[in-house]
């Protein structure tokens, strides 16, 4: 299934992320290392958790979150 990003979209992240492993290649590395591990949570949750725009109990509709 092709990506709904445009072509341009996609190049410009690749060149960020890029940059950002040039910069900080340990880190880079344990952050992909947890997309790897935690592939099955969902990359939307793992997002909504890194940017602090969600909980794990939010996310599972958890009162006290």
């Amino acid at each position: 299934m092709p990506a709904l990003a445009s072509l341009d979209d996609l190049r410009e992240v690749l060149a960020r992320l890029e940059a950002l492993r040039e910069q900080h290649p340990e880190a880079y590395d344990q952050f992909a290392g947890i997309l790897r591990t935690w592939r099955k949570v969902g990359y939307k949750n793992i997002c909504k958790l890194l940017l602090g725009e969600s909980t794990p109990e939010k996310l599972k509709g958890e009162a006290g979150g």
